[in-house]
């Protein structure tokens, strides 16, 4: 039996063996959702996002520029007050003048 064939059938594509969901899939449920309220594995890997997105902000507070999955797990939180601040108000900016100069080029 190879390698691919051993796999788990019950795992989904869109989750790891440890059953972690991908960022991406885990901002998809959280956009489709009707509440505010997300199961534990979801949330999870939003705020662990979360965490590594402030501290790459945090470690180049005038120059880091988010990607568009990252802004959209940031946004989530936006509203938390430990950014409420300068240095978030910045990256937002940044990833909107950034959008902004794509569609200029387009």
């Amino acid at each position: 039996m190879s390698i691919l064939q051993a796999r788990p059938t019950s795992l989904s594509p869109n989750m790891s063996r440890s059953g972690k969901v991908d960022v991406r899939t885990a901002l998809q449920r959280a956009q489709q959702s009707e509440s505010d309220t997300l199961d534990p594995a979801t949330e999870a890997t939003l705020t662990e996002e979360l965490d590594r997105i402030w501290t790459r902000i945090q470690a180049q507070p005038t120059s880091y520029t988010m990607n568009q999955t990252e802004f959209g797990v940031f946004n989530r939180y936006r509203a938390q007050s430990r950014f409420q601040n300068e240095t978030a108000r910045r990256a937002v900016e940044r990833y909107w003048n950034s959008r902004s100069a794509i569609n200029d080029h387009q």
